[in-house]
């Protein structure tokens, strides 16, 4: 499990609160992730990553994060933005495409 401290995740935002939930909204923006953290969510070490194509030239990427909290546990879909890039390529999460059965480091 990787634990973050705000200092670890070089956030110099104001506080924002942001609730995801998974029957409410089908993928997270990075500031809900953000929030779990705060609130004692951990990052499990494996995070997915999928690949949107849209048009065949443009790339959004969804890295799915599992989150514990004692014993709770989600996963939590965040489209990636340049805070959860920085995050993904700064961490030792191992990163692992979802169509893919081979194992790769993060980008």
């Amino acid at each position: 499990m990787t634990q973050y401290t705000m200092g670890d995740l070089n956030v110099d935002y104001p506080e924002v609160n942001r609730h995801w939930h998974e029957n409410s909204e089908s993928y997270a923006g990075g500031d809900c992730l953000l929030t779990a953290l705060r609130d004692g969510w951990v990052i499990s070490d494996t995070v997915f990553r999928e690949e949107h194509w849209h048009a065949g030239v443009r790339l959004v990427t969804v890295y799915h994060f599992t989150l514990k909290r004692g014993d709770e546990t989600c996963v939590m879909p965040v489209v990636t933005n340049p805070y959860i890039h920085r995050l993904v390529r700064s961490s030792s999460l191992e990163v692992v495409p979802m169509n893919d059965n081979k194992r790769v480091r993060s980008e």
